[in-house]
């Protein structure tokens, strides 16, 4: 996976326009959770793009991620984890790396955090290491992959990430009300964590 991030990085150092589509082999649910520095449920306070000018090159941009911790799940954050991740918009300059997550403020999601300032995207398996927290037309909190699809199992961790249409048509199968807590996916999380 590494030797990915590697061939990742080397195109984008050759590109300023969209990237292709990043294809990432999905992780099981304990390499997700046993890979990540660590693990936290956190909200999206503020998002500032930066552009690293490069000689002869276009700008490499950035987007710094800050968040607000709302619960340490496993392993050690900082007191305000601040992610860099390669992507964003600088003035008409725009780096997009297709399939990465990109965030909004206000945000809610439960992150798997690994190689922050070393990797390009700093979630383990950059797509497969962010799960939305999101809520059903009740106000009930459900968990949803990156694309937004209801997620029901940790088994589904290491599905391949559907995008665009196929996505869509996932959403509309998807139950909602079947899909996996907070709490509970939390409390898988901290299971096997503690079995490595």
């Amino acid at each position: 996976m590494f030797a990915r991030f590697i061939l990742v990085l080397a195109a984008v150092s050759a590109l300023a326009a969209p990237l292709q589509a990043t294809s990432v082999k999905p992780p099981t649910f304990a390499e997700l959770v046993n890979g990540a520095d660590y693990i936290v449920r956190a909200r999206v306070k503020r998002l500032v793009y930066e552009a690293k000018e490069r000689p002869g090159k276009p700008p490499l941009i950035y987007t710094k991620v800050t968040l607000e911790v709302l619960e340490t799940i496993a392993g050690e954050p900082p007191a305000e984890p601040v992610l860099t991740c390669l992507g964003g918009r600088v003035g008409a300059t725009e780096l997009r790396v297709e399939g990465a997550p990109r965030f909004k403020e206000g945000d809610e999601d439960i992150l798997f955090v690994q190689g922050n300032g070393r990797n390009f995207f700093p979630l383990y398996a950059v797509m497969h290491g962010r799960y939305r927290v999101r809520h059903d037309d009740a106000g009930h909190e459900y968990i949803a992959r990156s694309n937004d699809v209801p997620m029901s199992d940790v088994a589904e961790v290491a599905a391949p990430m559907t995008e665009g249409n196929a996505a869509t048509l996932q959403k509309k199968f998807k139950s909602k009300t079947d899909a996996l807590t907070p709490q509970s996916f939390v409390t898988k999380i901290r299971e096997a964590r503690r079995a490595k």
